[in-house]
């Protein structure tokens, strides 16, 4: 094959990656939007909110945490073909959902889908694309997901505007926007990192995480992404609740809100694929951490004067913890476990982080949904001004630099560790 047909078909493969992370983010945006609808349709307490609003995350950590052992026995492709396929009928469901119970269901059913992808996408990118260009990829592959939460507010508040049914089509959107993946994703080529290098049975894969080297850069990667996500997934479910609180809106005027602030995320994560591969990940988490916990916490101070009285400085302190987000740990939390483990265990290193992640997402949502219908409103925003802060004390104290390093298998990651001892 050319050079030229090479390089065509990779950039082909690149663009189904981040359209299947699109869909996915837009998804988890477009229960965001649908959840203000829902809580007064079906009169939903705020137990029943904090279910509704993490069972997409319960449903990603199965998914994440399957798919990723599943991707290291039989291959990439098959996950990234089938993923999908279940995403869309459970995606269907959920808009044509009777009652509370069916949604939550088939909302866990469509997390199991996003967990999937996640899972597998970038350990897949990450053997395809050279050293040198490849946190650029990866980074540009995550700014579709800012696109695809921006998109999610955007169609929500159109469809929400034309009337109380208007959660069902946006919800609806999303297994539109996913269907074509389902054909194009047919002519992926296997990973040929995996096809060279992989485990063949459960004995091999066990025994290969009884290394205490490869179980601390796990505990390392998952802790980053559990802590980033308890404020990501918590805030972001519950903006446009909380803007319409904070600013005494209506359920429209605060999806618009929050698609402004939302906005910011696409130059911030511009910013890292500029940057990602000239300064490397590490630093760029710790100022995104940095910058986040900043925001976050003059937020939640913010939030505790009367609603209405500070409604600027609100909107600004969102957007300095949506930019430095989307510019630092959004992108790298999902980068670096993808290009730090050997490739024989790199789609269940991913996953395992990833579940954890879901589970810090499960943990802001169900934190911030308790603590603001029986404390306040500052005390669920405080409570990822914390998280955010962790994040940052693991990331000094613990993550290691991937940048430009070569794509490992299990030998040569045993040859630089004390394995056994």
């Amino acid at each position: 094959m050319t050079s030229y047909h090479t390089h065509t078909k990779l950039r082909f493969i690149i663009l189904l990656t981040a359209w299947g992370i699109l869909v996915g983010t837009y998804d988890l945006g477009s229960l965001s939007i649908s959840l203000p609808q829902l809580i007064i349709m079906w009169h939903l307490d705020g137990l029943q909110q904090s279910f509704l609003g993490s069972s997409t995350l319960i449903g990603m950590v199965f998914g994440s945490i399957g798919a990723g052992v599943l991707a290291d026995r039989f291959g990439r492709r098959s996950i990234l073909l089938l993923d999908f396929a279940t995403f869309i009928i459970a995606e269907v469901i959920s808009a044509t959902a009777p009652d509370y119970t069916v949604l939550l269901i088939a909302r866990f059913i469509v997390g199991i889908g996003i967990g999937a992808e996640f899972a597998t996408a970038f350990p897949y990118l990450s053997e395809l694309i050279p050293a040198k260009t490849r946190g650029r990829v990866m980074a540009s592959v995550m700014w579709a997901a800012n696109f695809g939460m921006l998109a999610a507010y955007g169609v929500g508040a159109w469809c929400l505007h034309a009337g109380p049914s208007g959660w069902r089509s946006t919800l609806a959107i999303g297994a539109l926007l996913a269907t074509p993946l389902l054909f194009f994703r047919t002519i992926l080529p296997e990973s040929t990192a995996w096809q060279n290098h992989h485990i063949t049975s459960l004995k091999e894969f066990t025994s290969t995480w009884k290394n205490k080297a490869l179980r601390r850069m796990l505990l390392s990667n998952s802790s980053n992404w559990f802590f980033y996500q308890i404020s990501d997934q918590g805030l972001s479910l519950f903006l446009p609740t909380f803007l319409m609180e904070q600013l005494g809106s209506s359920v429209v005027r605060g999806v618009l809100a929050s698609l402004l602030v939302k906005a910011i995320t696409i130059p911030a994560a511009l910013l890292t694929v500029f940057l990602i591969d000239r300064t490397g990940r590490r630093p760029i988490q710790l100022w995104g951490f940095f910058g986040r916990t900043i925001g976050l916490f003059a937020l939640a101070m913010l939030s505790i004067s009367i609603p209405g009285t500070h409604k600027l400085w609100v909107i600004l302190a969102l957007i300095v913890t949506y930019a430095f987000g989307a510019f630092g740990p959004d992108k790298t939390t999902v980068i670096l476990p993808a290009e730090q483990f050997p490739t024989e265990i790199r789609a269940s290193g991913q996953g395992i982080a990833e579940s954890m992640g879901r589970i810090g997402g499960i943990t802001g949502v169900v934190g911030y949904a308790l603590l603001s219908t029986t404390v306040s409103n500052s005390a669920g925003i405080l409570l990822f001004a914390v998280a955010a802060l962790i994040g940052w004390i693991i990331t000094i104290s613990s993550t290691k630099e991937t940048n430009h390093q070569s794509i490992t298998f299990l030998q040569e990651f045993e040859s630089t560790t004390s394995m056994g001892k």
